[in-house]
């Protein structure tokens, strides 16, 4: 198990400390997962147990600046709804995505369109008693498309104070946000995976966090991905920790077998840690139907963890 520097660790967190916002006292810890539309038919809420916001993925802009929500037709909404109720979980639904972003640079360049994307977005937060959304285009090219999108992130802002939502930005730690989009968001959520070879090692987790806070983003706004999947380090096939635990039955300080590098429980622990002394707002999970069950189970280290240090 790869351990931190003294020195390294005592500098990231001397440099967190100077980032900006901290984390406000009274606030929650984040702890967000990813609900994708391809596991809707085998959700099971109790596999959420610690999940303060559940994110349903995803709707995509169209060329009209209108919604795609085709892959939400089979979402089961009123399970959701019991789930927010019963245990007091916020509900958000992303916009974009990997393959769901091919319109974002059209829509984003135009103020008129902006608009009409928001009012859609409106409508349909309002619709399905969302408490927020999360946008996530992949990704903006060049300076005029990160404006852009800067402006899209202020005009969806605008348009959901009157009606309280929240809204969040997901983003590689490469990706470049300018201040206006920063200003405009509750929480930027980096995706802290899918690096070469090892793909979410705890120091790139580190790394990463180091390139966001460098590009002036408080901490308090920043939450930790987390991945409940690996891959292959030559291939980059990915398989789930659930079917990684089937079949390999790994111990919990575990991160690779063979040529499969993953996140174990002890370096889920470690993260966790991790982003609560950072005083970032959280982490968040890719995605929860990758998970395994029972005492495997990934999001109830993150359950344990985080109870430990908010009692």
């Amino acid at each position: 198990m790869r351990r931190f520097k003294r020195i390294g660790w005592l500098l990231f967190l001397m440099a967190i400390s100077v980032s900006g916002q901290s984390r406000a006292e009274d606030s929650v810890f984040r702890v967000a997962g990813y609900l994708p539309d391809y596991r809707f038919a085998e959700f099971d809420t109790k596999s959420a147990h610690g999940v303060n916001d559940l994110i349903v993925f995803s709707a995509e802009p169209t060329a009209d600046a209108n919604l795609d929500v085709k892959r939400l037709e089979n979402c089961p909404w009123e399970k959701l709804l019991d789930f927010k109720t019963k245990h007091r979980v916020r509900l958000f639904l992303t916009i974009g995505g990997w393959d769901r972003s091919t319109h974002f640079a059209h829509v984003a360049a135009s103020k008129e369109r902006r608009k009409v994307l928001a009012d859609a977005v409106v409508r349909l937060a309002l619709d399905r008693r969302l408490d927020g959304i999360d946008v996530d285009w992949e990704h903006p090219k060049d300076v005029s498309e990160q404006e852009n999108y800067g402006a899209l992130l202020s005009d969806l802002r605008s348009a959901f104070k009157p009606h309280g939502l929240m809204l969040t930005v997901t983003i590689a730690a490469w990706q470049h946000l300018p201040s206006s989009a920063i200003s405009s968001v509750d929480y930027v959520q980096v995706m802290a995976y899918d690096h070469d070879k090892e793909h979410s090692t705890l120091e790139g987790a580190q790394r990463d966090l180091q390139t966001v806070i460098d590009a002036k983003i408080p901490s308090g706004k920043i939450v930790l991905g987390l991945p409940f999947y690996g891959r292959d380090v030559q291939s980059r096939n990915a398989s789930t920790y659930r079917e990684i635990v089937s079949r390999f039955a790994p111990d919990t300080s575990i991160d690779r077998i063979g040529s499969i590098y993953f996140n174990g429980q002890e370096t889920i622990r470690r993260k966790v840690e991790l982003a609560m002394d950072a005083q970032l707002g959280g982490v968040m999970v890719w995605e929860l139907g990758q998970d395994a069950p029972g005492k495997q189970s990934l999001l109830g280290v993150i359950h344990t963890s985080v109870s430990k240090r908010t009692r």
